[in-house]
C-alpha cells in the first residue's frame, strides 16, 4: 500500500469526537426553584481550541444502552450565543464528547 493510499483511508475514516469540560449539575432529585430538572444539567462548555459555551437552553435529553452496564447521554443544547450543540456523556469513558455543532439554526 503506498503512502497515498494510506492517507487516502485516514482521511476517510470518521473523525474521534471532540472531547469537551462541561460544568456539570449533577442531580439526585429535581429541584424546581432552582431550575434543576434533570440529573445532568450542562452549565458551561469548554473545548480545546478555548472556545468557552454558556448553555441557554437544553432542547432535548435522553439515554441509550450501549454495551453491558454502559450506558451514553445525549444532550442537545442551545447556547447564549445561539449555537446548537449535541453532547454526549460516555458512562463507559466517564467523559463529555461533542458530536455535532451548528451555528444559528434549530435542531429537533
Amino acid at each position: 500500500m503506498s503512502e497515498n493510499d494510506r492517507n487516502k483511508n485516514k482521511n476517510n475514516r470518521p473523525k474521534d469526537p471532540e472531547p469537551l469540560i462541561v460544568i456539570t449539575t449533577v442531580a439526585s432529585f429535581a429541584d424546581k426553584e432552582r431550575e434543576i430538572t434533570r440529573r445532568l444539567q450542562p452549565v458551561k462548555i469548554l473545548r480545546r481550541n478555548g472556545q468557552v459555551h454558556h448553555v441557554q437552553k437544553i432542547r432535548k435529553c435522553h439515554e441509550e444502552p450501549v454495551g453491558h452496564g454502559h450506558k451514553q447521554v445525549h444532550v442537545t443544547l442551545q447556547t447564549r450565543d445561539d449555537r446548537y450543540l449535541d453532547i454526549v456523556f460516555d458512562t463507559r469513558k466517564v467523559g463529555w464528547y461533542l458530536v455535532y455543532e451548528e451555528a444559528g439554526m434549530l435542531l429537533d
